[in-house]
């Protein structure tokens, strides 16, 4: 499945280059499929906002309050640093936000998160 998910995302970021779209919803997949996640933790594609590619973080900190240190972009810094495409695609110029929705007391709070515009 890794090897399966790793081939559609290299052709979605080479199609990307002369489709201009971002393969926000395949690396959100991939890593949800192919990285090791903090437990309650699950990422997802929102789209674009001012020419930021913005992706969503939830965290059930409830039912796995031992991850609150853990911080999203770090997490986003991995996927988007740890593969030479997406590297080359943060260097010439993709910025990208990772928010969070956090799920604490039973309570739902959003935040948004810092950039990402290098690695």
């Amino acid at each position: 499945m890794k090897k399966i998910l790793a081939a559609g995302l290299f052709t979605a970021v080479s199609f990307t280059a002369f489709a201009q779209q971002f393969p926000g919803a395949i690396i959100a997949e991939f890593y949800m499929e192919a990285m090791s996640v903090p437990k309650g933790w699950e990422l997802s594609y929102k789209g674009e906002e001012n020419k930021i590619q913005v992706f969503t973080m939830n965290r059930d900190l409830d039912t796995y309050p031992q991850t609150a240190m853990l911080q999203p972009i770090d997490q986003m810094r991995r996927v988007m640093c740890g593969d030479d495409t997406l590297k080359d695609m943060v260097n010439q110029g993709v910025k990208v936000k990772v928010n969070t929705r956090d799920k604490v007391g039973g309570k739902v709070k959003s935040t948004n998160g810092p950039i990402l515009s290098s690695c």
